[in-house]
């Protein structure tokens, strides 16, 4: 989690995404992860003369809103809708589109969401929410913690983000939320400090924590999984599906996802290994470090 949330938010690995596509067929492409600042579906629109028609798609209403203006230049060639990623069937159904020819996922957490008033950071005074979408019919951060088990809090805890003393973290969680002290950002990162210490793996000690609340909150691993049920067969022969995971959990989602596929004979892996972004890269947007770009690709 980037606690310098005043930076302004840098696409990841956008001319390696770009790349794989550019593989794909002339048709109709998704940025199913869009964001405020658009970045890859801006430098799609850009640099794939085949792209007709970009999907942009994003659950944040305000990454919707924001997109907009970013992609003025490009009105007539795509199409903004605030829906998640997992959708997508759905999406290119109502849309009038039988296959698309390439799509293209951002899991990470952007920095405009981070510097939003929604409790992504350790920004203090913040309420404990985490929704990309508040409107979406999620539970916030701080109702996920009033309403789950103790010992299912401990489990995603630890299988989400290997967060220490997670029996003992979620115990604790749990006590503050039955005492009030779970609303806001202070609260969790003072119980963190309290249980864990100010620091653990030189990071500080709530770093892992809220990202695993995060994934929670927004069923991350569940949506990622729809997607990946869903998506492949929606793609003309030709076509590329580019996901950036930067958690080795959904990582491995993808990888056996796609091993599986790979299999069938129907799909192929252009490359097996993950790519990773270049030394320059990471040293010019930190963001990038974590990283990992894998493609699939429909050959029948």
């Amino acid at each position: 989690m980037n606690h310098n949330t005043d930076l302004a938010h840098i696409s990841v690995m956008p001319n390696e995404v770009v790349e794989q596509l550019g593989f794909a067929p002339a048709g109709v492409f998704v940025d199913g992860t869009t964001g405020c600042r658009a970045g890859h579906a801006k430098a799609i629109l850009s640099r794939l003369p085949q792209a007709s028609q970009v999907i942009c798609m994003d659950r944040d209403p305000e990454a919707i809103k924001s997109c907009q203006s970013v992609l003025a230049e490009f009105t007539g060639r795509y199409t903004a809708v605030n829906r998640g990623y997992e959708e997508l069937a759905s999406v290119i159904a109502e849309l009038g589109i039988t296959d698309v020819s390439g799509v293209n996922l951002d899991l990470g957490v952007s920095s405009d969401q981070l510097s939003s008033e929604r409790g992504f950071s350790f920004r203090l005074g913040q309420p404990l929410d985490m929704r990309f979408n508040p409107e979406g019919g999620d539970l916030s951060a701080a109702e996920v913690i009033a309403n789950i088990d103790q010992k299912e809090l401990a489990k995603q805890l630890w299988e989400l983000a290997e967060v220490p003393a997670a029996e003992r973290l979620a115990k604790r969680m749990k006590e503050a939320s039955r005492q009030g002290l779970m609303e806001t950002t202070d609260d969790l990162v003072a119980v963190c400090n309290e249980v864990l210490g100010p620091r653990i793996r030189k990071i500080s000690s709530a770093t892992l924590p809220f990202q695993a609340l995060r994934i929670m909150v927004n069923r991350e691993l569940e949506r990622l999984d729809s997607f990946l049920e869903s998506a492949p067969g929606l793609l003309a022969k030709g076509g590329r599906i580019a996901i950036l995971s930067f958690h080795s959990v959904e990582d491995r989602m993808v990888k056996f996802a796609f091993r599986r596929l790979a299999e069938t004979g129907d799909f192929k892996m252009p490359f097996r290994k993950a790519m990773k972004p270049s030394r320059e890269e990471i040293l010019s947007n930190r963001r990038s470090r974590s990283a990992k770009l894998r493609v699939l690709e429909r050959c029948n």
